[in-house]
């Protein structure tokens, strides 16, 4: 059975067949959301351009055209991003995975989705639909990249990330499940991920199609697509990158960003996926003002992604909401694994998505859980005042 057997014993007619140049959209879309995180979109991306090269089909459906009783997964990497940068996987990691996950479940899967926003682990779910030929879901976890892999939506509001299959590549397999304890399974994941050399591929939160409905970010494919598309339009006619870009989100969310400091990197501290910072990025680069901040200065907390922002010592944006550091001349975000002193770059912060911001998605994944002494404030009051 292919992806359009599937649509059609789902009744589904309204899909959006995704071509090279949606690809290469949704990639950049996703890696400016993914705030300094997500890896390097160049694998994701060329992974994908691999399963169309090979004539096979990536087609994205509505999460509300998803039959209830189906299954859905994730496919994704977890680890550090140097090291996914220095480890590129071989081809066949995400299939080991998948087919380890689907003989637990006793179940195949008949969709996938993805789980985060980040030019690596969004598109590597369209890859592996296109590999099974299902359907990837217009949905992920988090409309954001974090850390941890309990730090999604779908554990703040009921869904767990057991039973997590974990491989390399050298084929070890690795099968964690614990239940509803999602920060243990974050903590063996972690190690394994550590075990494995600083990086490992999984399959992960397996749900039912209802469960995928009433707890994902909804959309969040299209979103992150609508993001690429701007920015790549705004270059081609040489308009301001960054409006543009948030042009595009209060369009598509109905949200206001806010471009908060324009500067370059003046120092950076941080440390590489050691034992020590348990396989994460840590650190903090200090940004100078240019132009018309001259004379500013910005502070930027990082753990694989951006955390929290101040400018002249005043906080602008806190977790869940986002923090994106942009080149201002293409639009490029500028991760956390990737920069060096000099970088030059705009800040923009954006309001997570109300999926995120619940009571239970703070303390998940919420200032302090970080170990920052702060009560979550929303990025609109933090830049309205």
């Amino acid at each position: 059975m292919g992806v359009y057997d599937i649509l059609k014993e789902w009744g589904v007619k309204n899909y959006r067949v995704i071509d090279r140049q949606a690809i290469k959209e949704i990639t950049l879309g996703a890696s400016i959301l993914a705030t300094g995180g997500g890896g390097d979109p160049d694998i994701g991306l060329l992974w994908a351009y691999k399963v169309l090269d090979e004539g096979k089909e990536i087609v994205m459906v509505d999460p509300m055209d998803v039959p209830d009783d189906i299954l859905a997964a994730s496919p994704a990497c977890l680890g550090s991003a140097l090291c996914l940068t220095e480890k590129p996987p071989s081809s066949k990691v995400l299939t080991i995975a998948i087919d380890a996950l689907q003989k637990y479940m006793g179940k195949n899967l008949k969709a996938t989705i993805p789980l985060e926003c980040g030019g690596v682990n969004s598109i590597l779910a369209y890859a592996a639909a296109g590999e099974y030929g299902v359907p990837v879901v217009d949905v992920d976890g988090m409309n954001r990249a974090f850390p941890e892999l309990q730090m999604t939506s779908w554990v703040t509001h009921g869904v767990h990330a057991s039973p997590t299959v974990s491989v390399d590549d050298r084929e070890n397999i690795t099968v964690i499940d614990t239940l509803d304890n999602d920060h243990v399974a974050e903590m063996i994941a972690r190690k394994v991920a550590m075990a494995y050399g600083g990086i490992s591929w999984v399959a992960t939160y397996p749900m039912s199609g209802k469960e995928l409905k009433e707890t994902s970010i909804l959309n969040s494919q299209s979103i992150a697509w609508e993001v690429g598309k701007a920015v790549f339009a705004a270059r081609e006619k040489h308009a301001d990158l960054i409006e543009e870009m948030l042009k595009a989100l209060r369009q598509v969310r109905n949200v206001e960003g806010y471009k908060i400091f324009k500067g370059k990197i003046i120092d950076i501290g941080r440390e590489f996926g050691s034992e020590s910072t348990k396989g994460f990025t840590l650190g903090k680069i200090i940004m100078e003002g240019i132009n018309e901040y001259k004379g500013s200065i910005a502070e930027l907390n990082f753990q694989n992604e951006w955390l929290i922002v101040k400018v002249d010592g005043v906080v602008k944006c806190l977790p869940p909401d986002l923090i994106a550091v942009l080149d201002s001349e293409t639009g490029e975000p500028i991760r956390t694994d990737i920069m060096k002193y000099g970088y030059r770059g705009t800040i923009v912060v954006l309001p997570a998505h109300e999926r995120m911001r619940t009571p239970k998605g703070i303390e998940t994944f919420g200032p302090r859980y970080f170990g920052y002494d702060l009560d979550y404030v929303p990025v609109e009051e933090l830049n309205q005042r």
